[in-house]
């Protein structure tokens, strides 16, 4: 990918490390958090979502420290392993010197101040992850040649006062030397096979009260997931490995072959032509390129049962993927940062439900960071009006239309194939032909027009089965005829753009009714969510009678012309108010919210 290029650490990070820490000490830099033990409560209100992306936090130092593996391991109390004490994320990285220790436990405290190498740009990651998750957090790194110092920042003692000077500065506590604890020394030797590790850092999480998921077994399948979708890019790379089991990569647009439930089944996800959007950027003053990748998936994408919908009990893994991850993918370098939920756009100002079967990601450099406007926490983006005009110009938000269209044109055909007939025929041909026995005589019968052009439409459709399968015209007509005396009424699907929704036809003894799937009765009504079979009966038993009002008036002018016209007008009026009451119900139900 073009945006994957995080800047690989070399011996260089350690010497700007040395020179930055060096540089602050002489000019009497003081260590200090903020003014106040109040501002440090308030970082622990920094916004994650989760656990999961609050440690993508130092997951992200890790790897623009050059790590090729990054382990994030539980402790535990005694002998019980079902709750988590502890939790530690180990790196091989370049490690800190002892200064930068001191930094990084500080917020701001970065030599990478706006640099745009790298996911982070202003320091605030690890403390504020650390102290949004857990009571107290150390660092522990190491440097080639050198020996293990920390940093212990226990948020009860700050409150206590411990940490504070004269003047109510609470300072970042001294560094030590002081080897990590054994617990982690020792999954080191289990795990890692370079051992012990020559350089590396450990962020250790302690007193964890704030902790999404309390459980091994919930932590461990929640984060399996996170970090194998927004590291996707990476992994491959970069080994992670979550108590003791890797990380593999996760594409919620399920495109990519080797990939996590890739091939869950025999289902697969329709890719699309990939674009690049050319920026320039404000910066730099240079071109660069946004990256997007589309895909569409089956209505069956997600469902054990292909003949049912995904709910409860019949959901492949897929499933909890696309909740997480339904709307417009936003990732920068490769690295998932967000996901967009609304649009500037009509009609698209928020997804629903439906929006799960297709999927679109951006991926942008960090040149375009100011276009992306990206919380401190990595999380969210806000996109430039600029940015969102140049999504439009590029066809993204005519492949959202199109997507919905089609999309919402597949599952009314499956809501409308649903209605089986059981052996006699649909309930709604069921129902016209037992209410024959109440209906009157018409005086005269059938007028001899209607009773010529059935005649004619059934000696055509003789003549065209014969034709398609082969077979003698006396042998189809006896089928015919067959099938007609058993199924006098009959519902059949055709799509027709620009035709009316619906028309009647008389073939012998028969009464066809025909509905449009082309026209947005079918998708709005008829075959809408939430519309079941008695209601779907009740419509075409609604169209038989109107039909049969038509079929009546062949022969007479004046009405079969009235109902000629009448319902072209009909249809057209109704396809235009159904497009309004959509829109008109879409924003009752945002204002509602």
């Amino acid at each position: 990918m073009d945006n994957l290029n995080i800047a690989i650490a070399d011996s260089s990070e350690l010497k700007k490390q040395t020179e930055y820490a060096q540089k602050l000490a002489e000019k009497g830099f003081d260590f200090g958090f903020a003014v106040g033990s109040a501002f440090v409560g308030s970082m622990r209100n920094t916004h994650y979502r989760h656990t999961g992306t609050a440690l993508d936090e130092l997951l992200d130092n890790s790897i623009e420290a050059g790590a090729t593996e990054i382990h994030i391991a539980f402790g535990y109390e005694g002998k019980s392993t079902s709750k988590l004490k502890s939790l530690a994320v180990i790196d091989n990285g370049h490690g800190m010197v002892p200064n930068m220790i001191r930094l990084a436990a500080a917020w701001g405290g970065t030599h990478r101040q706006d640099e745009r190498t790298g996911f982070g740009r202003f320091g605030f990651g690890l403390p504020s992850a650390s102290v949004n998750q857990a009571l107290k957090f150390t660092i522990y790194s190491i440097v080639e040649s050198g020996k293990w110092h920390a940093v212990s920042v226990d948020l009860e003692e700050i409150a206590e006062g411990k940490h504070t000077d004269q003047t109510g500065k609470v300072l970042v506590p001294e560094v030590e030397e002081v080897d990590p604890p054994e617990w982690v020394l020792d999954y080191i030797t289990a795990n890692y096979s370079d051992n012990p590790l020559r350089h590396g850092t450990i962020v250790l999480w302690e007193k964890l009260d704030r902790i999404t998921w309390s459980t091994t077994a919930g932590m461990t399948k929640n984060l399996l997931q996170h970090f194998g979708v927004t590291y996707r890019n990476y992994v491959q790379r970069v080994k992670i490995v979550l108590d003791q089991k890797r990380v593999e990569p996760l594409d919620p647009l399920f495109t990519t072959p080797g990939f996590r439930y890739f091939d869950e089944d025999e289902d697969r996800a329709i890719p699309f032509e990939p674009a690049r959007i050319e920026v320039k950027s404000r910066h730099s003053d240079k071109k660069v390129a946004v990256q997007v990748r589309f895909s569409r998936f089956p209505l069956s994408f997600f469902s054990i049962d292909k003949a049912k919908d995904a709910v409860r009990g019949n959901q492949l893994a897929r499933w909890a993927v696309t909740n997480e991850n339904s709307g417009i993918i936003v990732c920068r370098m490769g690295r998932q940062i967000d996901l967009v939920e609304r649009t500037p756009w009509g009609g698209l100002e928020k997804f629903r439900n439906d929006d799960r079967y297709w999927a679109i990601e951006l991926d942008f450099p960090a040149e375009l960071d100011e276009e992306f406007t990206i919380a401190n926490s990595k999380q969210g983006v806000v996109m430039s009006d600029r940015i969102w005009d140049m999504l439009r110009d590029a066809g993204i938000e005519a492949a959202i239309r199109r997507f919905r269209k089609e999309i919402t044109a597949e599952q009314a055909e499956r809501r409308a194939n649903r209605d089986e007939p059981h052996q006699g025929g649909r309930v709604s041909e069921l129902s016209m032909r037992d209410s024959e026995k109440f209906t009157r005589e018409r005086a005269g019968g059938n007028s001899p027009e209607r009773e010529r052009k059935a005649r004619e439409a059934l000696e055509q459709h003789v003549k065209r089965r014969a034709k398609e399968e082969k077979k003698s015209l006396a042998q189809v007509e006896a089928e015919v005829q067959e099938e007609i005396s058993a199924h006098p009424y009959k519902v059949v699907f055709d799509s027709h753009p620009g035709a009316p929704f619906y028309r009647v036809e008389q073939i012998g003894g028969q009464r066809v009714l025909e509905i449009n799937k082309a026209h947005r009765f079918y998708s709005s009504i008829y075959a809408a969510h939430g519309v079941d079979r008695y209601v779907r009966a009740g419509l075409e038993i609604l169209l038989f009678s109107l039909g049969e009002g038509e079929l009546d008036a062949q022969g007479n002018l004046d009405k079969s012309s009235f109902y000629t016209v009448e319902k072209n007008v009909w249809s057209e009026k109704l396809d235009l108010a159904l497009t309004s009451l959509e829109k008109f119900v879409f924003q009752t139900e945002i204002g509602a919210e």
